[in-house]
């Protein structure tokens, strides 16, 4: 079996992601604020590995660096829709709306990034490259995992 490409990759921890946000917002408000964290670790890991392996490659392509620029714009609205979220004490009244606003984030940044921004990066780097990329983002996120406070308990 051939090595997963940076497409592969970013496509399973999309899903991933998605999956564990949807359990989130089908959860008790006390129940989501337990696996909250979790998620927030995975984006992290996600979106900083991503940032410095891809984005960083395609920062230097003039066809995409504004789509680069663009989502990491939606990243930085997707921390501040967690702090939102994050400084909010329970029970208030808040909680769906600002749990919704970060899903939205979240789920558009994902949508965004799939139909525009790797849509060109498929243009701009060969099936080697890709590849490449992929290994060097896997080894940049787990390298950030283990930079990450919050992955401490399942060491």
């Amino acid at each position: 079996m051939s090595e997963p490409t940076i497409w592969d990759l970013l496509e399973r921890d999309h899903e991933a992601l998605g999956a564990l946000l949807a359990d989130i917002q089908a959860a008790p408000e006390a129940a989501a604020r337990g696996l909250l964290p979790r998620f927030v670790c995975e984006l992290t890991a996600h979106a900083r590995a991503k940032g410095s392996v891809l984005y960083g490659h395609l920062l230097h392509d003039e066809r995409a660096r504004a789509q680069v620029v663009e989502g990491l714009e939606e990243l930085e609205r997707i921390r501040a829709a967690h702090a939102d979220l994050e400084l909010l004490p329970a029970g208030d009244e808040k909680w769906s709306v600002r749990l919704a606003a970060l899903a939205d984030a979240v789920r558009t940044h994902f949508r965004v990034e799939k139909t525009e921004l790797l849509a060109l990066a498929r243009q701009a780097l060969s099936e080697v490259q890709a590849t490449e990329l992929g290994a060097r983002y896997l080894a940049e996120r787990a390298r950030i995992k283990g930079d990450l406070s919050c992955f401490a308990d399942s060491r």
